[in-house]
């Protein structure tokens, strides 16, 4: 009876439900927001069957850091913003998304260090866990980019729809495990610094895309990856954010039905 009692208790309101729902929805947008300009980047830089691997895997990675470290990914995004600002204001080369992601990485890695030397009671801790994780997860679903892109050459709105809930549903099912074995490789400013490393990166990647479509003055060898990324990535955004607010609402459901 006290076990029954127990379970009605923690039986989840319908706020709470869609609550969660919206958290993962936060999670599929940014996924979104990753996968695509990183794999039309990668596209042009590496073999094709290069890019959906690297893409899947640099999504992955940096949704579960971001989602994971959320205040230390604040402080990134601030300090990071103004650093890749400044840089591309003051030098004005849009020529490689390199020396952005350069600048965003090293004061991510300043800021995520002092995080973790500072902050005891955050999660950055177990960093390193979540990034073996993610990476993890990258690789495994990785399998369903690269056969949805050179055998079908389907949508990657479609694939992202795909994609996004199924890699946060792996990801939660296995982080715990990682976690208890991993944990304790890197002492804790090492793990902010790695954390951080990542979300400056992004940062300073994002801001160079989103700078070359603003201003329109994308090198010749961009040109057209820029014009994709522009065209397909706010819509790939609200349909990853729609299918994993399903997902999520349906997990939250069947996590405490079962």
């Amino acid at each position: 009876m006290l076990a029954q009692k127990n379970t009605e208790q923690h039986k989840p309101t319908k706020f709470e439900i869609v609550f969660h729902g919206i958290i993962w929805a936060f999670v599929g947008a940014l996924y979104a927001a990753l996968f695509i300009p990183v794999f039309e980047v990668a596209k042009n830089v590496f073999p094709l069957w290069v890019a959906p691997i690297f893409a899947t895997v640099a999504a992955t990675v940096g949704g579960a850091l971001v989602y994971s470290s959320s205040q230390l990914a604040l402080l990134v995004a601030m300090f990071s913003n103004f650093a890749v600002f400044g840089y591309l204001l003051y030098s004005g080369e849009f020529g490689s998304p390199l020396p952005p992601i350069a600048v965003g990485a090293v004061i991510g890695s300043i800021i995520g260090g002092l995080y973790g030397l500072s902050v005891k009671e955050s999660r950055i801790y177990s960093a390193e866990a979540k990034l073996f994780a993610s990476a993890t997860v990258g690789i495994l679903v990785s399998s369903i980019s690269l056969i949805w892109i050179l055998v079908f050459n389907a949508s990657l709105m479609v694939l992202v729809m795909v994609i996004a809930p199924l890699s946060g549903l792996i990801y939660i099912l296995i982080v715990d495990n990682f976690i208890r074995r991993f944990s304790d490789v890197l002492p804790p400013t090492a793990d902010g610094a790695v954390a951080g490393i990542v979300i400056g990166g992004f940062i300073g990647f994002g801001l160079w895309v989103m700078g070359t479509i603003a201003l329109e003055n994308a090198p010749l060898q961009w040109q057209n990856t820029i014009e994709l990324i522009a065209q397909s990535t706010p819509l790939s955004i609200v349909a990853a954010a729609i299918s994993t607010f399903l997902g999520g609402i349906l997990h939250e459901v069947f996590r405490h039905k079962f």
